[in-house]
């Protein structure tokens, strides 16, 4: 495997789920698919426990990610937590690998996969042991085929029966996804255009290179045939000056919003890298419609300013100290405000609002995911909110015809 391909985020990488009873032989499946052993097999109920992550090349489709999870059917003393981690898991997929163990399955399979295709999700059956004697029953296989919308697929992990097979499934139902996907610039770019990118150099930057929206940035401008100027906000003017004509579209990060709206003319449109992830892996119409309750909040009201990942904090950090500090100068209020990395606190009912980061650094079924599991509290994310502080909102919403029209409060 080369180093570019290892190289490529875990955010940018489809993630594939095994999941199924215990002992239906997730683990030894794995192993089969990636041909090399990568997860740990036994003979031993729930030697899986946690979701384990396996990045790795799918040949000939590319970077992904294969989960391994524990059982569905768990009923140790850690089974509850074991399951909802499983859960969270499988929710974040792009894809699912429903695994049956021929002498196992029953209507317990079929429900939880009604279960996962009800929530969207595409999900291949597999039964694994083809080449022991044992047969499932075949009107429980009509009914998991059913479930899933898709035939069952037979493989033996021992013999490699069926594998091949399974992987051109997989890789077919992958590449569907990617036709399927926008893109981060979509309907924004299109060949033969200047992109003007407007990155600052700060104690968040890190040493020697770029973060990942603005590397994933440049590449979708090359792939369309197009150009990018990339520069500090302090010269931002200075480099217009050198231009015979202005750029066809300006993005910044979203911490100097306010110096870049004032150094590029209203005439060139505007937008922030976080809007743009807003966009292509969050629900933008949304995020811009919560903001808008930052103005009934009180001293009273609860915050949650949340990140899907850790990192280093510093003295000046976005989501520890900046946003914070925005808000109550905004509002003037003294507000109660929390800030998490990872998993959502588990009273998050008790909060008015959540601000959530751009979620460079997760897939959008991930993002999606964490949207739905906060379905009872207000969201919007770090760029929309920055820029609705900063009272550039609708200048930054300007590059999607008629957004701000229909979005207005």
């Amino acid at each position: 495997m080369s180093k570019k391909q290892m190289g490529t985020p875990r955010g940018l990488r489809p993630h594939i789920v095994l999941t199924g009873k215990c002992n239906a032989g997730k683990s030894a499946l794995l192993n089969a698919l990636v041909g090399q052993d990568m997860a740990i097999v036994s003979a031993t109920r729930g030697t899986t426990t946690d979701p384990v992550h396996r990045a790795t090349e799918l040949v000939p489709f590319g970077p992904v990610v294969f989960v391994d999870t524990g059982g569905v059917d768990d009923d140790t003393e850690l089974g509850d937590a074991r399951r909802k981690r499983s859960m969270r898991a499988v929710a974040g997929c792009d894809l699912v690998l429903y695994v049956l163990h021929p002498a196992l399955i029953d209507h317990d399979d079929t429900a939880e996969i009604k279960r996962l295709t009800a929530g969207g999700r595409q999900v291949i059956p597999v039964v694994t042991h083809s080449d022991i004697a044992t047969t499932a029953d075949g009107s429980v296989l009509a009914a998991v085929a059913a479930a899933a919308g898709r035939p069952v697929r037979a493989v033996s992990s021992v013999t490699g029966d069926g594998i091949r097979e399974l992987r051109e499934t997989v890789i077919e139902e992958l590449r569907n996804q990617r036709v399927r996907q926008k893109s981060l610039l979509e309907d924004l770019i299109r060949p033969y255009k200047l992109i003007l990118l407007i990155v600052p150099i700060d104690l968040e930057a890190p040493a020697g290179r770029l973060i990942l929206p603005q590397v994933q940035t440049i590449r979708e401008v090359l792939d369309s045939d197009s150009a990018t100027i990339v520069v500090k906000e302090r010269e931002v003017s200075w480099v217009l000056d050198q231009l015979k004509r202005p750029p066809d579209l300006a993005i910044t990060d979203s911490q100097v919003v306010l110096k870049a709206a004032g150094a590029i003319p209203p005439h060139i449109p505007l937008t922030t890298f976080s809007i743009l992830f807003s966009r292509f892996k969050g629900d933008l119409d949304s995020f811009v419609r919560n903001v808008r309750l930052i103005d009934t909040l009180t001293h009273s009201s609860r915050v949650l300013v949340t990140e899907s990942c850790s990192h280093h904090t510093h003295c000046d950090d976005i989501g520890r100290v900046k946003i914070p500090r925005w808000l109550r100068q905004y509002t003037g209020k003294d507000l109660d405000i929390d800030v998490r990395s990872g998993r959502f606190p588990d009273d998050i009912g008790g909060y008015d609002l959540m601000i959530h980061c751009g979620g460079c650094m997760i897939t959008r079924a991930q993002m999606q995911a964490r949207i739905g599991e906060a379905a009872e509290v207000p969201i919007t994310n770090y760029g929309v909110a920055i820029s609705y502080l900063h009272g550039v909102l609708d200048r930054v919403l300007q590059p999607f015809p008629g957004f701000e029209e229909n979005n207005r409060g």
